[in-house]
């Protein structure tokens, strides 16, 4: 892959609409590119920056003269008036002016689940591959590498301390690995007699921790981690796993902001 293919991908890259065996070349190609390496660094920069403040608007209402005009276009020529077509334009008028004040949120909503479930299985995958049994096509690298490579979150990843809970958490392994084409900062621990992983990628957090489902086997919280999306993933049951995420999210947050 060269440098124009990178160029003409990186939206749908960072999109993550990409074929997995194209985000594996692109992938390839940023590991020795450092020209692209900071283009795609930042386009994902300004990307976050407008969903950011795109989210933070209150109200997304439509134009003032939307249902003027909406109405208008809506409205049967005088011969062809009837009951049952005023009522039908009524009725299509009322279904336009709630879709355009709600339906772009609730559209937005129902994508952003979907990415978040989506990389909750892939986190949940990579658990399974990197954590438990090794079953990568990539070797993983040290976080202080991947930082080198591809900036934040990894370089932040390697000193971040696991807080204080009632069972300790000891940490077995830190490293960046690369599942289904996407990079994740792993950090491998036990918690109560179970491997547990924190897993850190790029994407649009929940607010605060969320059990997702994921058909998976492997219980799975979303979790805010700064600019970035969070997973914790283990073989605890459900409860555990959510009141572990609600311990984390916080101090990796704060951490990695």
């Amino acid at each position: 892959m060269q440098c124009r293919d990178v160029r003409e991908l990186a939206d749908s890259f960072l999109s993550e609409q990409l074929l997995v065996e194209t985000n594996h070349e692109l992938l390839r190609h940023l590991e020795t590119c450092p020209e692209c390496r900071s283009d795609i660094a930042g386009l994902r920069v300004i990307r976050d920056g407008l969903r950011a403040a795109f989210t933070r608007v209150e109200n997304l209402r439509p134009r003032p003269d939307f249902a003027a005009e909406l109405r208008a276009t809506l409205r049967p020529a005088p011969a062809e008036i009837s009951r049952r077509s005023v009522l039908q334009s009524w009725w299509a008028l009322a279904a336009g002016v709630v879709l355009a004040a709600g339906g772009g949120v609730f559209v937005r909503h129902s994508s952003s689940r979907s990415r978040l479930v989506a990389l909750a299985r892939e986190a949940a995958g990579d658990h399974q591959n990197c954590a438990v049994k090794f079953n990568l096509a990539e070797r993983p690298i040290p976080l202080e590498e991947a930082a080198r490579r591809y900036g934040a979150p990894y370089g932040a990843l390697a000193t971040f301390m696991l807080p204080a809970v009632n069972d300790p958490l000891e940490v077995l392994e830190r490293h960046s690995c690369v599942y289904r084409g996407r990079r994740f900062g792993h950090v491998v621990f036990r918690y109560r007699g179970a491997v547990t992983s924190l897993l850190v990628t790029d994407g649009t957090a929940p607010s605060r921790p969320e059990l997702e489902a994921t058909d998976t086997g492997a219980v799975v919280a979303s979790l805010p981690a700064g600019r970035f999306v969070g997973f914790l993933v283990g073989s605890l049951d459900r409860q555990q796993i959510l009141d572990l995420a609600q311990v984390l999210a916080e101090p990796l947050s704060r951490h990695l902001a």
